[in-house]
């Protein structure tokens, strides 16, 4: 009881502070004061002057300049960015690169191995109920193309064996049809016609890399297949297309739907043309489901 009495005396003591002119020492101010007063006042005006001096550091640009090391919340956001797009740049090569040692094992003739691939994952295939395939944009015409194309591969023909990869002959046909435009390279024409009901699907006639999945204004919808042993087959005039730059198919595979586009189509049908080593090659003599002869009138 007696420390408390001495604390509040030695620190609740008032005191009168006196301002005296310099000259005349006459009184101009004074205040009485207590030891606990003057503390408490200097205590609050240290916390004043420390948040008055955190808000305008912390608050403003100024802290880009006072604090070492600060990173400005754009600089951090940039930072960000570049290593997301680092990272989609690195694997963007690394996709790239499987895609050219495929594409140089397939020009030396030899098989591409199972961990050489390309892999897409087709979005529609998570959604399982009608709720989620339009939310994920998918139309009925869509759903019921995606269902023909399972369709089509799985009802497929036998697939070739492997060694017949290593000859000229086209072990599985683009598609059912009849040959409406025989193959006659004196008019340009490398390739043969195939006249089918528009939308059918057309097929890989061999296993292989897709190198050319685009519109051209000649071909229309275009696709190109590097296949084993310097072989190469083309489909032109195509509606839509199945695949992309880079898919390692299999013979039977679906890559794309019969049309009639390009400015050098008249009608709906697929054109196809097989090269081997660089050379244009009859494809009704290496098709063993076709009769040599192809009907004279073309599409192209």
């Amino acid at each position: 009881m007696a420390n408390f009495q001495d604390f509040r005396e030695r620190w609740f003591k008032p005191y009168l502070l006196i301002l005296h002119e310099k000259q005349s020492y006459k009184e101009a101010w004074q205040m009485t004061v207590t030891r606990w007063g003057v503390a408490s006042t200097v205590v609050t005006l240290i916390l004043l002057i420390g948040g008055i001096t955190y808000a305008v550091i912390g608050w403003t640009p100024l802290k880009e300049r006072v604090i070492p090391g600060y990173v400005s919340e754009d600089s951090r956001q940039s930072a960000i960015l570049a290593e997301i797009k680092a990272d989609s740049a690195l694997l963007a090569l690394n996709v790239q690169e499987q895609y050219l040692s495929a594409l140089r094992t397939l020009l030396r003739g030899e098989i591409v191995p199972d961990d050489i691939t390309t892999e897409a994952l087709d979005s529609a295939s998570l959604a399982n109920s009608e709720g989620e395939l339009e939310a994920w944009g998918i139309t009925e015409e869509e759903l019921a193309l995606r269902e023909r194309v399972e369709e089509e591969d799985q009802f497929s023909l036998q697939r070739a064996q492997s060694g017949s990869r290593s000859s000229k002959s086209i072990p599985f046909p683009p598609l059912q049809g009849e040959i409406s435009s025989k193959y006659d390279p004196s008019i340009g024409h490398f390739g043969v016609d195939f006249v089918a009901p528009i939308g059918s699907i057309i097929h890989a006639v061999d296993d292989g890399v897709i190198t050319l999945a685009s519109y051209t204004s000649d071909g229309g919808y275009v696709v190109s297949i590097q296949h084993f042993g310097s072989r190469q087959s083309i489909y032109k005039h195509n509606q839509s297309l199945l695949v992309e730059v880079g898919d390692r198919i299999q013979a039977g595979d679906p890559i794309a739907i019969l049309g009639g586009t390009g400015t050098h189509s008249t009608g709906p049908h697929s054109h196809f043309e097989w090269w081997v080593e660089g050379q244009p090659l009859d494809p009704v003599l290496w098709l063993p489901a076709y009769a040599p002869a192809a009907k004279a009138e073309g599409e192209d």
